[in-house]
């Protein structure tokens, strides 16, 4: 079923890539299709709005843009701040530490990303199977071109890598193997850890400017949701395989 909006044709490879993103949902191709669908409408109202030209690259600096100029986020109050940090404290822990190994997949121009994540995901499945070929694997990937970078990353501080990174290999006391990729900007890491230190939780004077930096993403992307599914409501969509609802950028 081809999918468009407002008369804009979504390319099927497109859908076929953005299905590898996931994996993890219930329905992969439904959740695909809504979110090209959310980028698509997103990118038309930048143009509407003259923050992209016609030919210009849709990225996330243009959506920070639309944000700015046409979203309403609701900044946390203090006393949102003090309830999540009382039911979070942890997770605003400093000084943690990690002594990890990675097998990392970097997405490359001329390799589809579908093909990447197989690549990964197929490793992963290898050494879960057997965790002492980890090294083993990693040298065969790095000699055979599909991985990248030395697979030892050594101790790694909170705070010293990206974000989305450290959300999963900081999260919980796990050692050995990560049962999953860990999906970042980067590609897809096969991971090891190998051993933790654990830091000391700050007061919250100490972690409210970090708290409210993390509300205010949240509230942000709530609200970005919900003004895509009001663009959604007045756009021409086909080629949908549910109906537009609360899913949108998920």
């Amino acid at each position: 079923m081809s999918l468009s909006v407002n008369g804009i044709a979504i390319d099927p490879r497109a859908l076929a890539e953005e299905i590898d993103q996931h994996r993890d949902r219930a329905d992969p191709e439904s959740a695909a299709r809504q979110a090209l669908v959310a980028r698509e409408l997103l990118r038309q109202r930048a143009i509407e709005l003259r923050l992209l030209g016609e030919d210009g690259v849709f990225d996330d600096s243009v959506i920070d843009a639309l944000v700015a100029a046409d979203v309403h986020v609701v900044p946390p109050s203090l006393d949102d701040c003090r309830a999540y940090y009382a039911n979070h404290a942890a997770q605003f822990r400093q000084g943690d530490k990690v002594t990890l190994s990675q097998i990392l997949f970097a997405a490359a121009p001329t390799t589809p990303l579908s093909i990447v994540r197989r690549r990964a995901e197929d490793t992963l499945q290898a050494v879960l199977a057997d965790p002492s070929r980890f090294d083993a694997l990693a040298r065969q990937c790095l000699a055979c071109g599909h991985a990248q970078h030395e697979c030892s990353l050594g101790e790694l501080v909170r705070g010293q890598s990206a974000p989305e990174f450290e959300l999963v290999v900081f999260n919980g006391d796990r050692l050995g193997v990560l049962p999953r990729l860990v999906n970042t900007r980067y590609g897809f890491h096969v991971v090891r850890i190998e051993r933790r230190v654990v830091g000391e939780v700050p007061g919250f004077d100490a972690a409210r400017e970090r708290v409210e930096q993390l509300l205010w993403q949240h509230n942000r992307a709530r609200a970005l949701r919900h003004y895509v599914a009001l663009l959604a409501g007045t756009a021409e969509i086909s080629g949908m395989t549910t109906s537009p609802g609360g899913g949108w950028l998920q």
